[in-house]
């Protein structure tokens, strides 16, 4: 699900992409909302086009880490709620694929380094056909696919390293990702910088830079951008958690896609998106 691999990647919290893991029995779950809305679409050669009217997703998630041991966390990532549509279509919804992910932690006390190994299942929808709002210049009601799953699984393989400063009101973190898909659509690559601080109690905000770049050419002749074949973007993200309570919080994340910074905008569409969330942690 690439029209939104931005918000699995940055809005969930980078926790599962950093060099740390949980500790045994440690939780952290998170129920999030996330939209965007855009009429940028960039083609498969990185051109602008924006008169096939406006796009909208909305999603939303549940995200959980489990800390199995001293070195292994479970990770999963359930788009329970997938929603799009055209400005010209009706909206059609449906689940989304979902990520369970191992992440395996060495050098925890000095400078963590994690491994991870994940899978993404073909849960969501492959074909959602959305009705057009009026028939076409011929009489005819069009009708397109707005999916919500790729249809394919995918394997996943994360290196991520972070440290902390400022007495642990600091850290930052940095990961590259591989994910090898299986219906001959090319490879990602997926790399991704974080900076966080702790300015008062209870209040986190960070940081994020994201970056997916094209790996191992396939050979599909589909490159909707719903699969994502060849599609490659940059994006920063800013944001902030605050706990409400002991173990209760809020997060919320702004999304600002930048083009031509480390990689153009090819197969995707962008705009200015955010998410927010409720999240629960027991150390």
């Amino acid at each position: 699900m690439l029209f939104f691999t931005a918000f699995m990647l940055l809005g969930f919290p980078l926790a599962a992409q950093s060099g740390w893991v949980k500790t045994k029995g440690a939780l952290y779950g998170q129920v999030g909302f996330y939209t965007l809305s855009s009429k940028d679409y960039y083609n498969i050669d990185g051109q602008l086009l924006n008169e096939g009217g406006t796009f909208t997703t909305r999603i939303f998630s549940l995200y959980g880490e489990y800390g199995l041991s001293s070195r292994f966390t479970v990770i999963g990532n359930l788009p329970l709620l997938v929603q799009n549509a055209f400005s010209t279509t009706n909206a059609v919804s449906g689940m989304g694929d979902f990520r369970l992910d191992i992440k395996y932690g060495v050098n925890q006390q000095k400078l963590p380094v994690s491994f991870a190994l994940g899978i993404e299942l073909p849960t969501g929808k492959q074909n959602l056909l959305a009705t057009a709002k009026e028939p076409n210049s011929f009489g005819v009601v069009e009708r397109i696919n707005l999916p919500t799953g790729d249809g394919e699984w995918n394997a996943l393989a994360t290196l991520a390293a972070s440290k902390s400063f400022w007495a642990g009101r600091g850290y930052s973190s940095a990961f590259a990702t591989y994910n090898l898909r299986t219906k001959n659509y090319s490879g990602q690559v997926r790399l991704g910088l974080e900076l966080g601080g702790q300015p008062i109690p209870k209040l986190w905000v960070f940081s994020k830079l994201f970056t997916q770049l094209k790996g191992f050419q396939g050979n599909s002749d589909d490159i909707s951008f719903f699969r994502g074949e060849g599609t490659t973007f940059t994006q920063l993200s800013f944001g902030g958690q605050y706990m409400l309570l002991k173990k209760w919080g809020a997060t919320a994340s702004f999304f600002l896609p930048v083009n031509n910074f480390i990689t153009e905008f090819k197969n995707v569409y962008t705009a200015p998106a955010f998410s927010i969330g409720v999240v629960y942690q027991s150390e």
